[in-house]
C-alpha cells in the first residue's frame, strides 16, 4: 500500500500508522500480506501441477486484494486447467 486509504497521504515502508491522519493501518497491511502469501502459494501449486488448488488460492487472494497480476494469473491458470481437462477427457 503506497497511500493511506483514508486521507491519501504517501506512506513510508513499514509504517503501521498514517503519518497524516494517524489511522491504524496494521489490519490492512496484514490483509495485503495474506493476499500476497496466497498468490505465492498459487504459484507453487501451479509449479507442482496442482492447477485446481492454484486456481482456488488465486481466487482467495483476489477476494482479499484485487490486483492486475492476480487477475492475469487466474486467467492463465483457468485456461491451463481447462486445456488439461480437455486432454484428459475420455474418448
Amino acid at each position: 500500500m503506497e497511500r493511506c486509504p483514508i486521507c491519501k497521504a504517501r506512506l513510508k515502508a513499514e509504517t503501521q500508522k498514517c503519518p497524516r491522519c494517524s489511522s491504524d493501518l496494521s489490519l490492512l497491511f496484514e490483509i495485503e500480506q495474506q493476499a500476497n502469501d496466497l498468490l505465492f502459494q498459487a504459484l507453487e501449486e501451479a509449479e507442482q501441477g496442482a492447477l485446481e488448488e492454484a486456481v482456488h488460492s488465486v481466487e482467495q487472494s483476489i477476494s482479499l486484494k484485487n490486483n492486475p497480476l492476480s487477475v492475469a494469473l487466474l486467467g492463465m491458470l483457468e485456461r491451463e486447467y481447462d486445456n488439461n481437462l480437455g486432454h484428459n477427457a475420455p474418448d
